[in-house]
């Protein structure tokens, strides 16, 4: 577990719990010291929340010594992170921000994006970094037929309201391409929030918070443009893949069937390609919506923790994707009521893997 603390008003750390003794014994850690940890709503004494094994260890004040955790005179910022007197800061629920941050934070805000703001036991927006951390040092398991099972459960009782928002997602995203002239650039603008809504349209389900159709359209007024630049920057990677063989079929499109088996060679090379980082970045977007990620940090940690069990991610990905193709075989009308099926499967997946918990 990672720990920070505040040293000459200023944020200090991460350091991890082993190295708490080294801080008492230098006299930089104290009971009065505020310290965080993830889980911890708020900042607080070392002495209310020391562990068990530094407990009278130098300045650390003995587990139970009477210290105020809530009636502290300073507070640090949510947005720069430093010590200042609580009656120098604006209160936003259960976040404090300096006078200098003000104007970022009402501007976050506006946008519906605000630091301090808790997703489980989480601070949003998530940090990148320390999330790998976590889901490095408790790892996961995957498994394919439990997650199948448990999906086909879920949208078996939710049936409804799942075929519904993926449907009317699924027009709205076909019906920006009709447009003329300007249809193929705003189909690329709206993929991502639309992606990104229904994404949080099926965490809310997984996580039994009975969401409305309206949530599939979450994105639109819930971090717009970061699903925008995810979801362009994903497929720029997975396309990309495919730029050599591209570049070498027009540059052989005149020249004899004798370089056939190297276009056949580089389109392989490229499928193989795109498939490996598509697997990787499949919960990509709904990082992105639900921990508050940027475009590069929702593709990096779901490339990471994906790598990890590449392998059982991609037939889950398979096994899904096959059931919710079913739909094909009733003339195609079908897949409307199978395709939900790959995404419960899929945000049950991600939920086991980054849950929030409580």
């Amino acid at each position: 577990m990672k720990w920070f603390y505040v040293e000459n008003g200023q944020q200090a750390g991460p350091v991890e719990e082993a190295q708490l003794g080294e801080l008492i014994q230098s006299g930089k850690l104290r009971a009065d010291t505020l310290v965080w940890h993830e889980g911890m709503a708020a900042w607080q004494p070392f002495s209310a929340v020391c562990p068990p094994q530094f407990a009278g260890a130098g300045g650390a004040a003995p587990i139970g010594t009477s210290a105020p955790t809530g009636d502290t005179p300073e507070a640090v910022c949510a947005e720069c992170h430093n010590l200042f007197r609580k009656e120098d800061m604006i209160r936003h629920k259960d976040v404090y921000v300096c006078a200098n941050c003000k104007p970022v934070f009402m501007q976050k805000l506006g946008e519906g994006i605000v630091s301090g703001v808790r997703r489980g036991r989480r601070n949003l927006p998530v940090n990148a970094d320390a999330l790998m951390a976590e889901i490095d040092a408790r790892g996961y398991e995957v498994d394919i037929g439990g997650s199948i099972s448990r999906g086909w459960a879920l949208y078996k009782a939710n049936f409804g309201v799942c075929v519904g928002a993926t449907v009317l997602v699924m027009l709205c995203n076909q019906a920006a391409g009709f447009i003329p002239i300007v249809g193929i650039i705003l189909s690329l603008i709206v993929q991502g929030p639309l992606m990104g809504g229904l994404n949080n349209f099926y965490i809310k389900l997984v996580r039994g918070e009975a969401p409305g159709v309206g949530d599939a359209f979450s994105g639109f007024s819930k971090s717009f443009w970061r699903l925008c630049g995810t979801f362009l920057l994903m497929m720029l990677i997975v396309y990309i893949w495919f730029a050599p063989v591209g570049i070498a079929a027009f540059a052989l499109s005149e020249s004899s069937s004798a370089f056939w088996p190297v276009l056949i060679v580089l389109g392989l090379i490229g499928l193989v390609g795109a498939v490996y980082v598509g697997v990787s970045f499949v919960f990509a977007m709904a990082l992105c919506i639900d921990m508050e990620l940027g475009p590069l940090d929702s593709l990096r940690v779901s490339r990471r923790v994906v790598s990890k069990r590449w392998l059982p991610i991609f037939g889950l990905i398979v096994v899904a994707g096959l059931l919710s193709a079913l739909g094909i075989l009733g003339c195609f009308i079908g897949i409307i009521f199978t395709m939900p099926i790959l995404y419960v499967v899929t945000i049950l997946t991600y939920e086991d893997i980054f849950g929030t918990g409580s």
